[in-house]
Formats: C-alpha cells, structure tokens, sequence
C-alpha cells in the first residue's frame, strides 16, 4: 500500500487511528518518501521492525477508511 494521502487524511489519520509513538515516528519518513533503510538506519532499528510497524500503519489506516469514516 502507497501512503500517499492528502495533508488532511493524515490529520484525520493521526487523530483517530490510535497510532503508538513508534508509528508516529515513522509516519512522517515515510510521507518524505525516505526508502526504508534510510528509515531504519536513522531511528536505530531493523528493517524488519519498520516492516512491521509500516504493516500496522496500514492496517490501521484501511480500518479507517473502511468505517467509511473519512
């Protein structure tokens, strides 16, 4: 899945998908289209770590969309 969202679905995003700290520190290196290993290198973890949070940014964000809340 492409994050690629307006500024105001990520605010909706944000505000309602109950994102821990971790993922909201990877949220805004994604949106600056960081490649994943940058992202890793620069926040200290594995990239199967920031695999796994990237999956559950997205599954939280489809959950989103398909209340067909946004």
């Amino acid at each position: 899945m492409k994050l690629d969202f307006t500024k105001s679905e990520w605010e909706d995003f944000t505000q309602n998908c109950e994102f821990t700290d971790n993922e909201l520190e990877v949220i805004p290196l994604i949106r600056r289209g960081w490649a994943l290993v940058d992202i890793a290198y620069e926040l200290c973890i594995s990239e199967s770590t920031l695999k796994r949070r990237k999956r559950k940014i997205e599954y939280k964000i489809i959950r989103r969309i398909s209340e067909g809340s946004l």
